[in-house]
């Protein structure tokens, strides 16, 4: 059987459309042996450590289009869990797993514990929520570079103090809750930080090589307030910032007034 690789891009739901977070008990171990048969893995020393790239690789050979995403992975005391956003709930996700994914592949999730919900849809002009996402912060120019490296550089061309680290991602992403007017970010916290190294593959021709990328990994808390209800439905369907098939940009929502991680 041919490997089924990554899937593209997939559009946001259409307006009204049901979408539902999905919960995944993962084995990473399971994981990472699936990614490694798969041919999924780095032979210079590189390593995928947020295994990123392993849950893309298995997300689309797995399910297809009917992946999560964008999705986040957090480790527990079990294994891995993969929350994220999908047009079907679990048990359908399971259903197709069951039917049509290697044996492997199958084996990485604990489909009988795994949980879904459905997500409002409808949100209200005004409405405050908390929030919290893991975003990478990069810029977009011939070369994809961390902002608070650019912004360090820039301040010493210019003769000034660069500013912090918190306050340029926190700029960065209070302009990506407002592309099309979809929400303000009213209180934004830097809450974590580090940088990751991440697996990615590149194609030349037919062959597929796998190096090794460096980014910055940030995640965020805070409170927004929705400005409008169907482009905030959009970007949180859609994501925030770079590399959301890799486990960056998912939007969690929670009660307002509720700080913490």
């Amino acid at each position: 059987m041919a490997r089924r690789q990554p899937t593209g891009r997939r559009r946001p739901p259409a307006r009204g459309t049901a979408m539902h977070m999905i919960e995944l008990p993962l084995d990473a171990a399971a994981l990472t042996r699936f990614a490694w048969h798969q041919g999924h893995a780095a032979k210079q020393g590189y390593s995928d450590e947020d295994f990123g790239y392993a849950a893309h690789a298995w997300l689309a050979a797995t399910l297809g289009e009917l992946a999560p995403r964008p999705f986040r992975l957090q480790e527990t005391r079990r294994g891995l869990r993969l929350l994220g956003y999908a047009l079907q709930p679990a048990q359908h996700l399971a259903e197709h797993a069951r039917t049509f994914a290697l044996p492997a592949a199958l084996a990485v999730c604990d489909w009988d514990t795994a949980a879904s919900k459905e997500m409002p849809t409808t949100w209200h002009v005004g409405q405050r929520l908390g929030f919290e996402v893991r975003a990478c912060p990069v810029s977009r120019g011939e070369r994809e570079r961390d902002l608070y490296l650019v912004e360090v550089d820039e301040a010493k061309a210019s003769g000034r103090e660069p500013a912090n680290r918190s306050e340029v991602y926190g700029t960065w992403l209070d302009r990506q809750f407002g592309q099309n007017e979809a929400a303000k970010a009213e209180l934004i916290t830097l809450a974590g930080f580090r940088r990751v190294r991440s697996l990615r593959q590149s194609r030349a021709g037919q062959d597929h090589r796998h190096h090794g990328v460096e980014r910055p990994d940030a995640l965020f808390t805070g409170e927004l307030r929705v400005l409008d209800p169907d482009v905030f439905a959009s970007l949180l369907a859609r994501g925030i910032g770079r590399h959301r098939a890799f486990g960056f940009g998912m939007l969690l929502l929670r009660p307002p007034g509720r700080g913490g991680t």
